[in-house]
């Protein structure tokens, strides 16, 4: 028999800038600690663009354009008690001046894919 799985929605935003690509240090459980791409989960009566959207001014701040669209979205099991179904939006850096790490994000850089691989 199949286990039942509780569904919950999520963003995700990937924006590169220079041939890096950013990330967060995050700065709450779960994976406190650990580097992502800015994101979270959708609330209640929110569409996904308004949750990434928000999640964006949350962690990076305001510097950031996103596409009106999702790019792309998965399913993944992180977590025992849940799955996630994450929407990815891709973004443009509009002004770096006003990316900085919100009260979600411990710090924040932009990173080769190279870098990426040592981290965590």
């Amino acid at each position: 028999m199949l286990k039942r799985f509780e569904l919950h929605s999520t963003v995700a935003i990937v924006a590169k800038h220079k041939g890096k690509y950013l990330l967060v240090k995050r700065a709450n459980k779960p994976f406190k600690g650990y580097w992502a791409v800015p994101g979270g989960h959708i609330d209640p009566g929110e569409s996904a663009y308004e949750a990434a959207v928000r999640e964006a001014k949350e962690e990076v701040g305001n510097g950031l354009q996103l596409e009106k669209r999702p790019a792309f979205s998965f399913v993944h099991d992180v977590y025992i008690a849940h799955r996630h179904h994450c929407l990815v939006f891709m973004a443009k850096v509009k002004d770096r001046g006003k990316i900085r790490a919100g009260s979600d994000a411990a710090r924040l850089g932009f990173f080769t894919i190279n870098q990426m691989r040592r981290m965590n």
